[in-house]
């Protein structure tokens, strides 16, 4: 039976691009207005006005345009600020109009929770001193260094030659650390050797910072189960001039 494409909203016909009508089934009309934020959807997947929050689904009881074996109706939350989202798209609107240019990185953990992890995101968590930090993990050691009153800087620029596009940016610079007259680096290594991209961005970087001779202390995730303990250890035992890593 050919599925039935018409707005879930007013019953007029879905809106089709380039041949292929949209998974909500909106129509043009409602579509704009989805975009234009003037409509919402909820955690059930249905469409409200966004001011009034009235229902705007048609015959919402009955209707086979939202029934739970359609696809255009299944619910998940958005990834990346855990809003619901309709048709099954992994991004609600706005967060769409933010990534939708971005290549990005996502930890899964537990099949379910996930965090963007990402270079060319702008960050959301905010630190006790201030700092937008782009993850978690990086907000528990800002966190630490604030609370212990360590001199730090956010992804200080290291350049590498006279194009700005291969500066790279370690997480944390500690300028003279304890006084000893040397820059003192934090790199947290969010992913393991299983992604592809993040390995070779992390070869990439360690090639780098082995070459200059830098003082690089690395963090990983399972540190961040007892941040203060890891930290406490790895920046009182460390090695300068050289990559102090741990096995993950």
């Amino acid at each position: 039976m050919d599925e039935k494409l018409v707005c879930p909203i007013c019953g007029e016909p879905t809106r089709i691009y380039m041949g292929n009508p949209r998974k909500d089934k909106l129509c043009g009309d409602h579509a704009d207005k989805l975009k234009q934020g003037l409509i919402e959807i909820n955690e059930d997947g249905l469409y409200l006005d966004a001011k009034t929050k009235v229902i705007l689904n048609k015959n919402t009881e009955n209707d086979s345009t939202i029934s739970k074996n359609d696809e255009s109706s299944i619910i998940i939350k958005c990834i990346g600020c855990g809003k619901a989202t309709f048709g099954g798209n992994l991004f609600c609107i706005n967060c769409y109009r933010k990534y939708k240019d971005k290549q990005l990185l996502v930890k899964v953990s537990k099949c379910k929770d996930i965090d963007i992890l990402d270079e060319s995101y702008e960050g959301v968590y905010k630190c006790k001193d201030g700092h937008i930090v782009k993850s978690k993990s990086e907000r528990e050691i800002d966190n630490y260094l604030f609370d212990k009153r360590i001199p730090h800087a956010y992804e200080k620029v290291i350049s590498i030659d006279a194009d700005e596009k291969h500066d790279i940016h370690p997480d944390f610079c500690l300028p003279n650390y304890l006084g000893k007259n040397i820059d003192v680096y934090i790199e947290h290594w969010g992913f393991n050797s299983d992604n592809r991209d993040y390995y070779k961005s992390k070869k990439y970087k360690l090639d780098i910072y082995k070459k200059l001779g830098l003082t690089i202390i690395c963090t990983n995730e399972k540190d961040m189960n007892d941040p203060q303990a890891a930290l406490d250890r790895k920046l009182l035992h460390f090695d300068n001039n050289k990559i102090n890593f741990d096995e993950e």
